[in-house]
C-alpha cells in the first residue's frame, strides 16, 4: 500500500504535467486530440489521488486524538491555529529533544499538539534532520511568499517533485504578410524552446533561544517560525536577485536579463534624467512584446527615499504616488537585499523591472530541520557558542529554482547613484 508521502509527490508530479499542457494552450498553441485525452486523464488521476490523500490524513488525525489519554486533554478549547503554527511546533518540539523524534512527540502531545505528535512518530528522518511531511510544507511556502520579495511580486510557484521541471517556450513567434491574388502563401509557424529548473538546496541557521522553546504558549510557535521564514527569504531573494548561476547557486534575474536590456543609468543624476531612465526600463518591456499582466518594481530603499523627496522646480513631488506604493503605475518592493555599494565608487545600486507573471519558481516538495545545541555560528565576524549562549540552532534546508519563461520580461538599470 502506498504512503501517504507517495501520494503527495504523485499528485505533484501529475500536477506539474497539468501545469505544462496548459502553459501550451496559454501561448496560443491549441492541444491536439492526444494532450486533451492525457489532459482529462491527468485530471481524473489528480482528483483520485485528492481524495485517497484526504481520507489517509482524516484516518491519522482519528487516531492521533483516540491515542491522546483523557487525563492530557484540556478542559479549556484551544485557540484557533494560525496558519504555520504546526511548522512553529514541529521545529520546537525537535529543539526541545534535540532533534530526537520520539522525544519531539512526547513534547508536542504535551503541549496540546496531538496530530503533530502523530505527524513525528510516524515522520521520516533523513541524515542530518527531519523531513517535515509533505502536507505542511505548502502551509510554510505560502507564509514565505509575502517575506520574499519576489514571491510577493507575483512570481508563479509550480511544484518541482523530482527535482527537475521542463516547460515549453516560445521563442520565435509566426508572421503574416499582404500578397497578390494569386501568389503563393508564405508559410511561417511560431519557433519553441524549452526552459528547464533543477533544485538548488539553499540551506538557513537560525539561532533560538531556549527560553523561547521552554516557554509553553502560541507566539512560540510563530516566533520560531517567523525567525526562519525570514531567515530563508532574505538569502532567497539575493538568489532569486542575484546570483549568477555558477556552481550551486540559482541564476538570479539580474543575469537571465538579456543584454540590451541591462541598462546604465544616466550619470547626470536629475529629475528628467531620472524619468527617462525608468522610461527606458519600460520601453525595453514593451519593445520585447512583454504582456505587463504582472509588473512590477524592485529597489533598494535608498532608491525610495529618493524618489519620495524628488521634487519638480515649482517644490511639487515629482512621484507622489510613491507614498501609496506605486511608481509609474506600477507597484514597486523593497529589499535590502539588492546593493548600495557597486561600481568603483562603492555608491551605486540597481533597479529592477520585471513582469513577474512570466516568472517562475520551481519548489521541490521538501523541507529538513536539524537542531544542534553545541554548535557554533558566525554573527558577523564572531564567533558564538550555542552552548555557552543557551541557545539552539536551528538548520533548514529546501530546494527550488527560478526562470523567467521569456528573459526579455526581465529590466535592469544599473550604476544608479540616486540617494537623498
Amino acid at each position: 500500500m502506498k504512503d501517504i508521502t507517495s501520494l503527495l509527490q504523485r499528485r505533484a508530479g501529475v500536477q506539474a504535467r497539468v501545469a505544462e499542457l496548459a502553459a501550451i494552450e496559454a501561448d496560443g498553441t491549441d492541444l491536439t486530440a492526444e494532450q486533451l485525452a492525457e489532459f482529462n486523464q491527468l485530471q481524473a488521476e489528480f482528483n483520485d489521488l485528492t481524495a485517497r490523500i484526504d481520507r489517509i490524513q482524516a484516518a491519522e488525525k482519528m487516531a492521533a486524538v483516540t491515542a491522546t489519554p483523557l487525563a492530557s486533554m484540556s478542559a479549556v478549547p484551544k485557540a484557533a491555529k494560525q496558519k504555520g503554527e504546526d511548522i512553529g511546533m514541529i521545529v520546537r518540539a525537535l529543539c526541545a529533544s534535540k532533534g530526537d523524534p520520539r522525544g519531539a512527540a512526547h513534547y508536542a502531545d504535551t503541549n496540546g499538539f496531538p496530530e503533530i505528535a502523530a505527524v513525528l512518530n510516524t515522520g521520516t528522518g533523513a541524515a542530518g534532520g527531519f523531513i517535515v511531511p509533505p502536507g505542511y510544507v505548502p502551509e510554510f511556502v505560502e507564509l514565505l511568499q509575502p517575506m520574499s520579495v519576489v514571491r510577493a511580486s507575483g512570481a508563479r510557484t509550480i511544484p518541482m517533485p523530482n527535482g527537475s521541471l521542463t516547460m515549453p517556450k516560445i521563442v520565435g513567434g509566426a508572421s503574416a504578410n499582404y500578397q497578390g491574388e494569386n501568389d503563393d502563401i508564405a508559410a511561417s509557424e511560431q519557433t519553441f524552446g524549452q526552459m528547464t529548473l533543477s533544485k538548488k538546496k539553499l540551506t538557513a541557521l537560525v539561532p533560538v533561544s531556549n527560553d523561547l522553546i521552554r516557554f509553553s504558549n502560541p507566539q512560540a510557535n510563530t516566533m520560531v517560525r517567523d525567525d526562519m521564514l525570514q531567515a530563508i527569504a532574505l538569502r532567497e531573494d539575493i538568489g532569486f536577485l542575484r546570483d549568477n548561476g555558477t556552481g550551486n547557486l540559482p541564476k538570479g534575474l539580474r543575469y537571465w536579463a538579456p543584454a540590451g536590456n541591462v541598462i546604465a543609468a544616466n550619470a547626470t543624476v536629475n529629475l528628467q534624467n531620472v524619468k527617462n531612465d525608468l522610461g527606458k526600463l519600460e520601453l525595453a518591456l514593451l519593445t520585447g512584446k512583454v504582456r505587463m499582466i504582472k509588473p512590477g518594481w524592485v529597489f533598494s530603499p535608498r532608491t525610495m527615499v529618493y524618489l519620495q523627496n524628488l521634487v519638480d522646480g515649482n517644490g511639487n513631488k515629482a512621484f507622489p504616488e510613491i507614498d501609496a506604493g506605486q511608481l509609474r503605475g506600477k507597484p514597486f518592493r523593497l529589499t535590502t537585499q539588492i546593493p548600495e555599494n557597486l561600481g568603483a565608487g562603492s555608491n551605486e545600486s540597481e533597479i529592477y523591472l520585471v513582469d513577474f507573471n512570466e516568472v517562475i519558481i520551481g519548489e521541490a516538495t521538501g523541507l529538513i530541520i536539524d537542531v544542534s545545541t553545541e554548535a557554533s555560528f558566525k554573527s558577523g565576524a564572531t564567533m558564538v557558542s550555542a552552548f555557552s549562549q543557551d541557545l539552539t540552532l536551528i538548520r533548514a534546508i529546501t530546494e527550488h529554482d527560478i526562470q523567467p519563461r521569456h528573459d526579455v520580461a526581465v529590466a535592469v538599470l544599473t550604476g544608479v547613484k540616486w540617494a537623498p
